[in-house]
């Protein structure tokens, strides 16, 4: 009788520890269970100001108790009105060398705003950085973290009807989490040469070298590469009509007498390059949906500048 006794208080015992286990939602719910919340992107990665705008499901939000378990629970808070109810959700995480981004969405009752928070490789918290928002004015902020894992923040201000000015600031995150302000470019009301060109200064001796302009605020730069047969290049352009804009760097190749071509490393995304008379024609061969506008392409004919 005591042995059966004793066998079933075990068994007693047992189930209320695995019953207190699967209520205790801190207990089970795993960094690994909150990471599969966000989607997993690679670089490059862009989020627009029309997909911060969408409307998220309730049901996807983040609850408080997990942003203080994972993240922190002061997220948004200096950068909504006291008193704004702000729900939070998850968009993206993305795999750093340093760090690792997780993109999540605040939304509050006029204005959604996203963030950074950095992570390090071990899942602990690191720090934040607000990075887009978009609200019922006409000013939207939003941002972009390249291949070589700089947080580029893009602020549109409209300055007059169908005139913008843009400011664009580019950060480099260290393993700390702390991002660093590396350089900023401002255009739209300044004229192309005004516009940050990371290429400017280098060699420009071969004989298709040069800047290539179209309007006030696009340009093809061409710069000399390590061997005969490469060049250096930067794009930049922005379409008055819709306000679309792209931009681009890398290293193509010549195959022909004039005509070059690039292939991204990272996308699909290509560009063929054809010279004639003082003019390049640039042209899509892949899609470059990630370094452009939905409502735009690298395209057009660009006229060299005189020296």
């Amino acid at each position: 009788m005591n042995k059966l006794v004793l066998a079933l208080l075990t068994i007693g015992l047992l189930a209320g520890c695995g019953s207190k286990k699967k209520n205790s939602g801190k207990d089970t719910f795993t960094f690994e269970d909150f990471r599969q919340l966000f989607t997993q992107a690679k670089l490059p990665y862009k989020l627009t100001p029309e997909t911060l705008r969408e409307k998220s499901p309730d049901s996807a939000a983040i609850s408080p108790e997990l942003m203080k378990q994972f993240l922190i629970d002061t997220l948004g808070r200096s950068d909504f009105p006291e008193g704004t109810v702000i729900r939070f959700y998850p968009l993206a995480t993305i795999d750093g060398a340093a760090v690792n981004y997780f993109v999540v969405k605040a939304v509050g009752k006029a204005t959604s705003t996203a963030y950074i928070c950095f992570l390090d490789k071990k899942g602990h918290y690191l720090n934040r950085m607000a990075v887009a928002k978009v609200d019922d004015k006409k000013d939207q902020h939003y941002f972009s973290v390249d291949t070589r894992q700089v947080v580029k923040i893009t602020n549109e201000t409209e300055i007059s009807p169908g005139r913008r000015a843009i400011r664009e600031d580019f950060y480099g995150v260290g393993e700390d989490g702390r991002a660093t302000l590396i350089m900023t470019n401002t255009s739209g009301d300044a004229v192309a040469n005004q516009i940050f060109n990371p290429i400017d200064t280098l060699a420009a001796t071969h004989k298709l070298s040069g800047d290539y302009l179209s309007g006030e605020t696009s340009v093809v730069s061409i710069r000399d590469g390590q061997d005969p047969k490469s060049f250096l290049f930067f794009i930049s352009f922005s379409k008055d009509k819709t306000g679309c804009k792209g931009e681009l760097s890398g290293t193509g190749h010549f195959t022909g007498n004039n005509k070059g071509e690039y292939k991204d490393k990272e996308t699909s995304c290509g560009i063929a390059f054809q010279f004639a008379s003082d003019r390049v024609s640039i042209k899509e061969i892949g899609g470059c949906g990630a370094y452009r506008g939905v409502r735009c392409f690298f395209e057009g004919s660009y006229k060299k500048k005189k020296k």
